[in-house]
C-alpha cells in the first residue's frame, strides 16, 4: 500500500505549515551546525558531515544482498544522523529511528517531516532515517523502464504490468555471486527478485544499530513504515526502546481483497458531508455514498470530458470515466482535497449537468496523487519488489505465470458482485496498481525462496516494549477496521490504539492539527505511561470544511446569512458568499499546484506568493459563471486565519466590496465573518468557514 503523493505536498510546504501545530523544525534550531566537526565515530561506524541546517551526518555500511550466503556480493545501506540540537551526545536521552512508506521512499527525504514530528524534543533526541534496501542512498533499484513512465498508469494495464515483470527480469540479471572454493558458487547471477523483502531490510537496520552501539531507540513507521515495523518488532525487540506504528495494516492475515478500503470508504465520504455544515444543509438526506453510486452509473454510461486546469495552472482537456471515480475514491484515503470536493461535484454534474468542479477535481487528483515522483524520492522497483514479495496475492506466487493468470480470473468471477459497490469487482481491480497491486505482479519472477516477514505468532513484541498506533478515521488506504484494530491485538497487551477523528493516511504528517504529534511526543518521553495517556484530543480534531455547493450561476448560491446591521440584498449575500468560496477553493488547492498560479474554477486567474502568510490574489476569477472576483486574501498558517477583501461584481448589480476573516481548520461552529457594503448600503453577515 503506497503512501502516496499527498503526503509529499505536506513535506514540501511543512516548515512554513508546522507553526500551525506549534512545532519548529530542525533547522529553525540548528544553527551551530557549521562549527560542529567534519566526522563523527559512533561505535565502528564513522560518519561525515553533509550539512550544516540542520547539522546532519551521513554514513553507510555494506550488508549481503543475499544473507544465506556467504558469496553473495555486497549492496550500500545508507542513513543520515541528526544530533540532538540542544545537548551533547553524552546527554541526548535517546534517538528516534523513523521509516518511510511505500514501500519505495526514501526514509532521508522526510527529513522535515521527522523533526517536527518531534517538535521541542528534536532539543535532546537524536533522529536517525536509515534507507530501506533498494531506496535513496541504499542501492537504489532503478527499473528504467517504470522510473520513465508518465502516463495514468490505470489506463495501460498490460503493458505496465509487462513493464513490472521486466523490472523483476533485470534484477535476476545484475549481481554476481563471487566465486568461492569447494563449488559453492560459480559466479552466476544473484536471483534478487525476492531478496529486497522486509525482513532482509530488517536484518539491514539491525545490523547498522548494532554497528553505531546507540543502545534502544524509539521506531516510528509511517504506511509501508509500519509494516516494516511490525516486522522489525518482532524479530529484533532488544534493539528497541518503543514503537509507533502511523497509519497501519497487518502483515499476519493480510487480506488480498483490501475489501476494508471501500467499506472506510462508504463511511468516511458519507460523514465527511454529515460533519459539514455547507455540506449537510444541502446535500439532502441521502448520504454522499449514494450519490457516488448514482455517478458511477453516470460515467458507465456516458463518461465526462471537456476543458479544465492543470496543477501546473494552464489548459488541458480531460475524459473522467468509472476508472478515474475509482481511483479518487482510493486516493481520499490520503488526499482530503477529494472528501472536500466531490461530494458537491457530483451533485453538480447529476443535478445540472455541470461538469468544471469534477473535471477539475479529477485533473488535480490524477496529477498530483497518482504523480511518479523520480529516484532517489521513490523507486518504482523497490516498490514492486516488496509488493511481489511479501503482500499476499490473489494467485499464488510460487505458481508459473499461465496459472497465475488462471487463478487471478477465477478469484475475480469468484468474488461476490457486491464487493465493491456500486462498482464492479472488475473496475476495482483496475485502480491504480501503486494504490493496491492486484495485477501488477502476475509476471514478476517466481521466487526461490520465500522468506516470511513474521515469524512468530502473536503477541509479536514482550509486554515491556510499549506500541502506540495511530489512526485516521478518514483513512481508507489503511483503515480501522482490519489494520489498526487487528495489528493492536496482534502485538500484544502493551499495544494501544488511538483513533484520530477526521484525519486522512499519515496522522503525524498533518500540518493541520496539533493532536497525533502531542499524543507521539507524550509517548516518547514517557512509553510506560501509555495505557493511561490523555488522548481525549482524538475525538475533537475538526471536519473537513466540505464544499456544500458548486453554483453555476449567482442566482443559485446559497447566500450568506445577514446579521444585525445588514441593509443589502439577496443577490450581495450570494455575491459574499461565492467570494468566500472562492478564496476557500484556492487554499485547499494551494498545497497540491505545481506552481505559484492557478486558474478560477469557471474562469480567471489565482496568483500566489509567500509561505508562512500565503497571500492569494484573485484577478476576474469566477466562482460562477456570471460574476468576477477580484482582490487579495492572506492566510496567517501560524494563526490559522484569513482575511481577505474583495470585490465582486455581478452581472446586472452594483459591486459588492467586502472584508471577510475565518479560519480554514476550524471547528464547523466556525463561520467566515463578512463587512463591507454594495452601492452605500451595508453588508453584514455570516457564512460556514470553507
Amino acid at each position: 500500500m503506497r503512501k502516496m503523493a499527498m503526503q509529499r505536498s505536506i513535506i514540501g510546504v511543512l516548515a512554513a505549515a508546522l507553526a500551525v501545530i506549534g512545532v519548529a523544525p530542525a533547522s529553525a534550531a540548528a544553527g551551530a551546525g557549521a562549527g560542529a566537526p567534519g566526522t563523527l565515530k559512533l561505535g565502528r561506524l564513522t560518519l561525515h558531515k553533509c550539512s550544516t541546517g540542520p547539522l546532519v551526518y551521513c554514513g553507510g555500511m555494506g550488508v549481503p544482498l543475499d544473507y544465506s550466503s556467504k558469496a553473495s556480493p555486497k549492496i550500500h545501506i545508507g542513513f543520515e544522523w541528526l544530533p540532538a540540537t540542544r545537548v551533547s551526545r553524552k546527554h541526548a536521552k535517546g534517538t528516534l529511528l523513523a521509516v518511510e512508506g511505500g514501500p519505495g521512499f526514501s526514509s532521508i527525504g522526510t527529513e522535515g517531516a521527522y523533526s517536527a514530528m518531534l517538535g521541542s524534543l528534536r532539543r535532546t533526541r537524536n533522529l536517525l532515517l536509515i534507507d530501506l534496501r533498494g531506496t535513496g542512498g541504499s542501492t537504489p533499484l532503478d527499473c528504467i523502464g517504470l522510473e520513465n513512465f508518465s502516463q495514468i498508469q490505470h489506463q495501460f494495464g498490460s503493458a505496465f504490468n509487462r513493464l513490472v515483470a521486466n523490472c523483476g527480469s533485470k534484477l535476476n540479471h545484475r549481481w554476481r555471486y563471487r566465486a568461492v572454493n569447494h563449488g559453492q558458487a560459480s559466479g552466476g547471477f544473484v536471483h534478487a527478485s525476492d531478496l529486497f523483502n522486509t525482513a532482509n531490510s530488517a536484518r539491514d537496520v539491525s545490523r547498522v544499530l548494532s554497528a553505531m552501539r546507540i543502545g534502544r531507540v524509539d521506531l516510528y513507521g509511517d504506511s509501508y513504515g509500519s509494516w516494516f515495523a511490525q516486522v522489525f518488532a518482532s524479530r529484533y525487540p532488544g534493539q528497541l526502546r518503543s514503537v509507533t506504528l502511523d497509519s497501519t495494516y497487518q502483515v499476519l492475515g493480510l487480506d488480498p481483497w483490501y475489501t476494508t478500503t471501500v467499506i472506510t470508504a462508504r463511511q468516511a465520504f458519507t460523514h465527511a458531508c454529515a460533519e459539514s455544515v455547507a455540506c449537510r444543509s444541502v446535500a439532502g438526506p441521502r448520504g454522499a455514498w449514494f450519490r457516488i453510486g448514482l455517478l458511477a452509473k453516470r460515467l458507465t454510461r456516458r463518461p465526462v470530458t471537456g476543458e479544465t486546469v492543470t496543477p501546473e495552472g494552464t489548459l488541458t482537456r480531460l475524459t473522467v470515466t468509472v476508472e478515474t471515480l475509482v481511483n479518487l475514491v482510493n486516493n481520499a484515503g490520503f488526499d482530503p482535497v477529494i472528501y472536500r470536493d466531490l461530494d458537491a461535484a457530483s451533485r453538480a454534474l447529476l443535478q445540472h449537468d455541470d461538469q468544471a468542479p469534477l473535471l477539475r477535481l479529477a485533473e488535480l487528483s490524477l496529477n498530483f496523487d497518482n504523480s511518479n515522483f523520480p529516484l532517489p524520492v521513490f523507486s518504482d522497483g523497490l516498490y514492486f519488489a516488496v509488493a511481489c514479495t511479501d503482500y499476499v496475492q490473489l494467485f499464488s506466487r510460487t505458481a508459473s505465470p499461465a496459472t497465475r493468470a488462471q487463478q487471478y480470473r477465477a478469484a475475480l468471477r469468484r468474488e461476490p458482485r457486491g464487493t465493491f459497490a456500486p462498482f464492479t469487482v472488475t473496475e476495482w481491480t483496475e485502480l491504480d496498481q501503486y494504490t493496491e497491486a492486484y495485477s501488477a505482479c502476475l509476471n514478476w519472477p517466481k521466487p526461490t525462496r520465500l522468506i516470511q516477514p513474521i515469524i512468530r505468532r502473536p503477541p509479536l513484541v514482550p509486554p515491556r516494549l510499549h506500541v502506540l498506533i495511530l489512526s485516521g478515521t478518514l483513512d481508507s488506504l489503511t483503515p480501522w477496521l482490519d489494520g489498526a484494530s487487528l495489528v493492536g491485538r496482534q502485538m500484544g497487551r502493551s499495544a494501544r490504539v488511538v483513533r484520530i477523528a477526521n484525519l486522512t493516511h499519515v496522522t503525524l504528517q498533518n500540518p493541520d492539527d496539533a493532536c497525533p504529534a502531542r499524543i507521539f511526543q507524550r509517548f516518547i518521553v514517557n512509553p510506560g505511561g501509555l495505557a493511561h495517556e490523555n488522548t481525549s484530543c482524538a475525538a475533537q480534531v475538526s471536519p473537513v470544511h466540505t464544499v456544500g455547493s458548486y453554483p453555476l450561476r449567482l442566482a443559485q448560491a446559497v447566500p450568506a446569512r445577514p446579521t444585525k446591521g445588514n441593509a443589502v440584498g439577496r443577490v450581495a449575500l450570494q455575491a459574499a458568499s461565492t467570494a468566500i468560496a472562492s478564496v476557500g477553493d484556492e487554499i485547499s488547492r494551494s498545497g497540491l499546484l505545481f506552481g505559484g498560479s492557478d486558474l478560477g474554477l469557471r474562469g480567471g486567474q489565482i496568483s500566489f506568493s509567500g509561505a508562512n502568510v500565503l497571500r492569494i490574489s484573485l484577478h476576474n476569477a469566477r466562482w460562477v459563471a456570471n460574476a468576477t472576483i477580484n482582490g487579495t486574501a492572506t492566510w496567517n498558517r501560524a494563526t490559522d486565519s484569513v482575511v481577505a477583501q474583495l470585490t465582486v461584481k455581478a452581472v446586472g448589480a452594483a459591486p459588492v466590496r467586502l472584508t471577510a476573516r475565518w479560519r480554514p481548520f476550524g471547528g464547523q461552529k466556525q463561520l467566515a465573518v463578512i463587512t463591507g457594503s454594495q452601492g452605500g448600503r451595508r453588508l453584514a453577515a455570516v457564512t460556514p468557514a470553507p
